[in-house]
């Protein structure tokens, strides 16, 4: 190798590089050298530590385990699960639209009869289950989500007309929930769907993006978590000016979920979210909609074909297919405007 040689104040290295040649300098010297090299490192060290690095995920579309780390009941038959994200840094990593799954095992008496409230078994015999849940708290969080649950018990429900309903069984997960305590986990994957909003009215479907200033929302039961989902984002975008009207359809007052998170957002909106709730079996003085969504409610309430908007719909197969399609179509909302979660 070929030595350094000393040139005056610098040190001259192979290959004509040279660095300052400290020896022999005096006090003054050194501390010319020594200040702006301490400066750099200092700087280094703050951006490192400081600078706003992307926050880590949960998901990555395999299987975690998630802890619960608290448990609400919100109603006789719904309860709110916090699910911790692992550390207080993680946030969910779901992009708006999506959702996740949540694992659980096939009952054994449903494996056993391959029966299940009186009918064939659903899931056709597998060991192991899985339900769509979209949570309720927004994506930026940190170290939890939400998930609003509603539990499907087995036995008589009395409707409030006086009418029996007999669920021999009740629904599967959400009894498998109903049966979880804090500290208890369960199984999640996600992202799931390919349905997702990314903002100031541009949908990202299939094949196809969609952007609209207006967009209307028609929603059973838990099917609400979903448009909480878009509308919460969108209002968290000071620049996002679009325009949203949801139809809520439950069978009785108890039954609407999230109606505090809801009229929340109404009032955070400024007039942007509008939401009018429709009710099977309305309790005495109940001044908003009665009854299943029919044409007529969507004519009034839903921002009108003219105007080009995109219709999402997300509860019961037989109430997107009978209450939102069938009056969509009568109502001449394009089919690829309808967007169903």
């Amino acid at each position: 190798l070929t030595p350094a040689t000393h040139q005056g104040s610098r040190v001259q290295l192979p290959g004509g590089a040279s660095l300052p040649n400290t020896e022999g300098m005096d006090s003054n010297d050194a501390l010319l050298v020594s200040v702006p090299v301490s400066i750099f490192v200092i700087a280094v060290t703050l951006v490192l530590r400081y600078w706003p690095w992307p926050p880590k995920t949960l998901l990555s579309r395999e299987r975690k385990k998630v802890q619960i780390v608290d448990i609400r009941e919100l109603s006789s038959d719904s309860k709110l699960f916090r699910l911790s994200t692992g550390d207080s840094d993680t946030i969910l990593g779901l992009p708006v639209g999506k959702h996740i799954a949540v694992f659980a095992p096939n009952p054994v008496e449903c494996l056993n009869s391959e029966k299940w409230n009186g009918k064939d078994d659903p899931d056709k015999g597998t060991k192991e289950i899985d339900r769509k849940y979209t949570p309720v708290t927004a994506n930026e969080t940190r170290g939890y989500f939400d998930l609003v649950i509603k539990i499907y018990r087995k036995g008589t429900f009395r409707m409030p007309d006086g009418a029996e309903t007999l669920w021999d069984d009740g629904g599967k997960v959400s009894q498998y929930m109903d049966s979880k305590r804090i500290g208890d986990s369960i199984e999640i994957m996600g992202p799931l769907g390919v349905n997702e909003y990314l903002g100031r009215g541009l949908f990202k479907l299939p094949g196809r993006t969609v952007a609209t200033g207006q967009v209307g929302m028609l929603a059973g039961g838990t099917g609400v978590t979903p448009m909480l989902q878009v509308v919460g984002a969108a209002l968290r975008d000071a620049k996002d000016d679009t325009m949203f009207t949801l139809i809520y359809a439950n069978k009785t007052e108890e039954d609407i979920l999230c109606r505090d998170i809801l009229e929340e957002a109404v009032q955070k909106s400024k007039g942007r979210f509008i939401v009018y709730y429709t009710l099977d079996f309305p309790p005495q003085g109940w001044k908003q909609k009665k009854g299943f969504i029919t044409a007529e409610m969507i004519k009034e309430c839903l921002p009108s074909p003219s105007l080009k908007p995109v219709v999402l719909m997300c509860g019961p197969p037989a109430m997107v297919e009978n209450a939102c399609r069938r009056n969509l179509d009568l109502l001449g909302y394009p089919r690829t405007s309808q967007i169903a979660f």
